[in-house]
């Protein structure tokens, strides 16, 4: 049986898995080996790489469910970092769009399940200010999540 790590995991990655996007834009897991995507003409295409940052868990009392002996929160922050190459032209408008595209996929209250994880998005996903990267335009989402 997977970790409630994995599971986790595997519940915001079901989550992500049905993000669309306009245009669509490529995503890659935390860790993945990532060669920036290229048009017919070998000019670089925008990507998203994700990333989740996970607290503490945090010990709530007694189980009522009798599984572990112990019920705990956890709690995370899923991140969706655009990344898209200054040699294509796109407007700040446009960046704003996309990020907000991909925020609006995660409100307040979604759950997402895998196995034994249940979560949910605590608040709306917000998307950060963009900025210049090396050779990329970057624009974070952010969606904080809890166990259920």
């Amino acid at each position: 049986m997977p970790s409630i790590e994995t599971t986790d995991w595997l519940a915001l990655r079901s989550r992500v898995d049905t993000l669309i996007t306009d245009p669509v834009i490529p995503i890659y897991d935390p860790g993945a080996l990532v060669t920036p995507p290229k048009d017919g003409s070998n000019n670089p295409l925008p990507f998203i790489l994700l990333s989740d940052a996970t607290n503490d868990p945090q010990r709530i009392g007694l189980s009522s469910r009798g599984i572990h002996g112990v019920d705990h929160i956890r709690t995370g922050t899923l991140m969706l970092t655009l990344q898209w190459p200054i040699a294509r032209d796109v407007s700040h408008a446009q960046i704003k769009e996309i990020a907000g595209q991909i925020a609006a996929h995660f409100p307040a209250d979604a759950c997402m399940t895998y196995g034994q994880s249940r979560l949910r998005v605590t608040q709306d996903a917000a998307a950060m200010q963009a900025y210049v990267g090396g050779a990329y335009r970057v624009a974070v989402v952010r969606v904080f999540w809890s166990s259920i």
